[in-house]
């Protein structure tokens, strides 16, 4: 529900996907006290098949999810799969990191993702990684911003 409190004053409509209904209905709870229910909604989906028309979204983000993906590429895929051409696809995740432990801890699959994966994962799924920027802290954060390219360019790479 964070992030759809973030991005209300920037929409006039957004949705978010999770697959737990405990997180849902906090972020209900969170979304209706800030009175921002009309506008922002949220939904139980699997991110490797969401009910959701494909091209249907000006703007896709995965936050923070990625790292508990048994399959990063498909999750991308199906991401890229409801957005528009041309539309923008935000990533937020951790950075590669040794840190084991927190593996462990939090049940991550994965201990963070390179430039280079996100790009080959990304082109498959007919977007072009567009900017990328690190948060530093105890463990780096990496978000990148690709686009979602028009059929036509597909056919020409």
């Amino acid at each position: 529900g964070r992030l759809l409190e973030l991005l209300a004053p920037r929409t006039s409509r957004a949705l978010g996907v999770d697959a737990s209904r405990e997180m849902l209905a906090l972020a209900r709870a969170r979304l209706s006290e800030r009175g921002l229910a009309d506008r922002c909604t949220v939904r139980q989906a699997d991110m490797y098949r969401l009910p959701l028309a494909d091209g249907s979204f000006d703007a896709v983000t995965l936050q923070m999810v990625l790292h508990y993906a048994e399959d990063p590429a498909a999750a991308l895929a199906e991401a890229a799969r409801v957005l528009r051409p041309g539309g923008l696809l935000l990533v937020a995740d951790l950075a590669p990191h040794d840190h084991g432990d927190v593996l462990a801890r939090f049940a991550h699959r994965w201990p963070g993702f390179d430039d280079a994966a996100l790009a080959g994962w990304l082109g498959e799924a007919g977007c072009a990684i567009a900017a990328t920027q690190e948060i530093r802290g105890a463990l780096p954060l990496r978000i990148w911003r690709a686009e979602k390219l028009p059929v036509h360019a597909l056919a020409n790479a």
